[in-house]
């Protein structure tokens, strides 16, 4: 389950280009939601969104420009708020 979750956020993160008017953080909690909901789980909502709130405005930007065939270039810390909202 943990391997399809990893899946499903990295593919959402390539995915984060598609928003509106919220911060680019809130793009980036919100994919991952709805990639860990599309994939079965139960995702703390508020976790995954406390997590994302920790992302630079840099990583949380090359993030959303990154768009759909995107690989972002993001910083070490960025990585490991990502692995965080895992556990959320």
């Amino acid at each position: 389950m943990k391997k399809h979750l990893i899946t499903a956020l990295v593919v959402s993160v390539a995915l984060v280009g598609c928003g509106g008017g919220s911060s680019d953080q809130d793009e980036v909690a919100d994919i991952v939601i709805k990639a860990a909901e599309d994939a079965g789980a139960e995702p703390d909502s508020d976790c995954i969104r406390e997590q994302a709130d920790k992302l630079s405005d840099d990583d949380a930007g090359a993030m959303v420009d990154a768009g759909l065939e995107g690989d972002p270039d993001i910083s070490a810390e960025a990585n490991e708020i990502l692995a965080e909202m895992l556990t959320c």
